[in-house]
């Protein structure tokens, strides 16, 4: 059961494929490659109730990097979050995980989240 009330696992979907499709804005290519194991399965453990979600997301290419964008469900609300590597930590399932977002920015934060874990300009200090 989706523990969140503010916003459905539907709506939160749809914030991610938006976030992709940012991705395509700043260039990067939808990347189609047969991975050797499950994309994207999420376990989600509030209280003491495991949550499990398998998100089918595409693979991007950009510039020498592959990305699929990814989530982490915190109690309060769930955020986004890029899984960026090479090619070779994509196909062992070893990619890094970018900063990750809170799903409700406005558009321009959206865009800056993009440049931030696509590289294209840095993240801020903190």
């Amino acid at each position: 059961m989706w523990p969140y009330h503010e916003i459905t696992r539907e709506e939160f979907e749809i914030i991610k494929d938006h976030i992709e499709e940012i991705m395509i804005a700043h260039g990067a290519e939808v990347f189609e490659v047969d991975l050797p194991y499950e994309q994207g399965t999420t376990t989600i453990i509030i209280g003491k109730e495991p949550i499990e979600w398998t998100s089918h997301r595409r693979v991007f290419k950009y510039r020498d990097l592959y990305y699929w964008i990814d989530e982490v469900c915190y109690p309060q609300k769930p955020f986004i979050v890029a899984e960026i590597g090479t090619y070779d930590e994509l196909m062992k399932n070893t990619m890094d995980e970018s900063e990750p977002f809170p799903y409700d920015l406005t558009e321009q934060e959206m865009e800056d989240e993009v440049s931030y874990f696509l590289g294209e300009k840095p993240y801020p200090e903190t």
